[in-house]
């Protein structure tokens, strides 16, 4: 048998390789009977398990290539701080593989990245760990791929102006300023806790799928337990769709 295939070599987008979006937003929303919910959970669990049998730490190997720093960039063992001019109607994806991400909005026409690792490799600079930084007038994506033993935080700093933004973790907590960002957004998560940070205008509908975990509307006093789907209504424009595997998510006001 050859070498097992890394996940971010066969997969455009490694979180499609874990079956969260494509299934949850057909089963979840579609089938109205108990009978077709089981279903969707038992498809969701068993791609639940495949995609831990499938290392999903990522494995300990750093990527073949290795990203071209900027003027500006700062890269060392523990601290990576990244910076690029994008376009103003370019979407954004990012890929995060084990890591607490917080996305914010950005305070200008540049996507930022920092990266602080708590227990860094001493034979690898942080920038190693950067799989993918793509940047076109259509499109920017961010891969990073980082181990769960890493012990990672990652901040995401987005253009508000992006017209649609997609954001997928495999591991971790997530934090989202929903009020700093616009248009289209999208949340995909394996497993780790969600923070949607989010006042009524400023989205025109949310979309909240959950299969093993819960759903809390802290603005409202709500809350749903174990295969959740639920629709929030909001007063602004552009879309939210948080799909998580195994965890949480919270709804909260933006201060």
């Amino acid at each position: 048998m050859g070498p097992e295939k890394s996940i971010f070599s066969a997969q455009p987008n490694f979180l499609g390789f874990y079956c969260v979006h494509p299934i949850m937003t057909t089963c979840l929303r579609r089938q109205k009977t108990l009978l077709g919910l089981s279903f969707a959970a038992c498809i969701l669990l068993v791609c639940h398990a495949f995609a831990e049998s499938q290392s999903t730490d990522c494995t300990d190997e750093k990527p073949s290539k290795r990203i071209q720093l900027a003027s500006g960039d700062q890269n060392s063992g523990n601290h990576l701080q990244l910076s690029r001019k994008i376009a103003i109607a370019a979407a954004v994806d990012i890929d995060v593989c084990s890591a607490d991400l917080m996305i914010v909005g950005g305070k200008n026409d540049r996507l930022e990245v920092t990266l602080d690792i708590a227990n860094a490799n001493p034979k690898l600079s942080a920038v190693e760990y950067v799989q993918t930084l793509d940047v076109t007038p259509e499109k920017v994506k961010l891969q990073l791929r980082l181990p769960k033993n890493v012990r990672a935080k990652v901040v995401v700093a987005v253009p508000v102006a992006t017209p649609k933004l997609n954001v997928n973790l495999v591991r971790g907590d997530l934090s989202f300023e929903t009020d700093r960002i616009g248009g289209d957004r999208e949340i995909n998560v394996v497993h780790g806790h969600v923070d949607v940070e989010a006042n009524p205008d400023s989205f025109a509908s949310m979309q909240v799928n959950t299969l093993m975990g819960s759903f809390h509307d802290r603005r409202l006093g709500k809350e749903a337990r174990g295969l959740v789907s639920q629709s929030v209504e909001g007063t602004g424009k552009g879309s939210v769709n948080v799909n998580v595997v195994m965890g949480s998510v919270d709804l909260k006001p933006w201060d």
